[in-house]
């Protein structure tokens, strides 16, 4: 018997034995078709997980939370997605892929224009944080809300290993290409930096206010791209100084 939608015990039992049927008379097995809807309600989970873990937090937001605002039941949650971690890690996932092909793309182009030579500091900074900041930027809701998670995720031991899984990779191509513009700076230091510049980039991206405190509410933290320019302009300074000095 079939209850929420899903197929009960007896009704597996008995699509088995028709496909076996089926094979065993030269004729292809029955496949089921999945339901029109389903890829629908995926990212519609995907969608309010996101926005709650970056509003509420991980601990601070439930199963049950989730599927209330997806409007889907809560076996729903756990029957596409596992435990709520395997969900925070499908939601993490779905949005590194893009920044992974986008700032690997741009690492490329910038290699082949460089000709051979370090391609710029200043380039690179434009790549790894552009990437996201200009998503960041946008009318994008969804970018907003993941900008959030990961900083929040970013400065979480807890979840170190899934900021390894999903960011480290093209972090180190990266690092890798800013270690040929200096061949002489020690190995921490080169580490320091770009860690430095990671946290930097997700308080940016996060947006949590304080320039607006800082400031009585005379500047404000809403123009992304203004924030970008000059966050890598600092940044550039800081990554210099850090690799240079004795």
């Amino acid at each position: 018997m079939a209850t929420n939608g899903l197929p009960g015990a007896q009704g597996l039992d008995i699509v088995q034995v028709m496909n076996s049927s089926a094979t065993k008379s030269g004729v292809a097995p029955r496949r089921r078709t999945p339901r029109a809807d389903s890829a629908t309600k995926r990212t519609r989970i995907l969608d309010c997980a996101e926005r709650l873990f970056a509003e509420h937090g991980y601990h601070g937001t439930s199963v049950r939370d989730i599927a209330q605002l997806a409007d889907v039941q809560f076996a729903l949650v756990g029957y596409h997605f596992g435990s709520k971690e395997d969900l925070l890690d499908r939601v993490l996932e779905r949005r590194s892929a893009v920044l992974n092909a986008d700032r690997r793309a741009f690492l490329v182009r910038a290699q082949a224009e460089s000709g051979g030579s370090p391609v710029p500091l200043a380039t690179l900074l434009e790549g790894f944080i552009g990437s996201i900041m200009r998503r960041a930027a946008g009318s994008d809701a969804g970018w907003r809300h993941y900008t959030r998670l990961i900083a929040a995720i970013g400065s979480a031991e807890e979840w170190s290993d899934l900021t390894h899984r999903h960011f480290n990779e093209v972090a180190r191509e990266y690092l890798a290409e800013i270690r040929r513009s200096y061949p002489a700076a020690p190995d921490e230091a080169l580490f320091q930096a770009f860690f430095f510049s990671t946290g930097a980039m997700l308080a940016v991206c996060a947006r949590p206010g304080r320039i607006e405190t800082l400031s009585d509410g005379r500047f404000r933290s809403n123009d992304v791209s203004l924030l970008y320019k000059r966050l890598c302009l600092f940044l550039e300074g800081g990554f210099d100084r850090v690799l240079t000095r004795p």
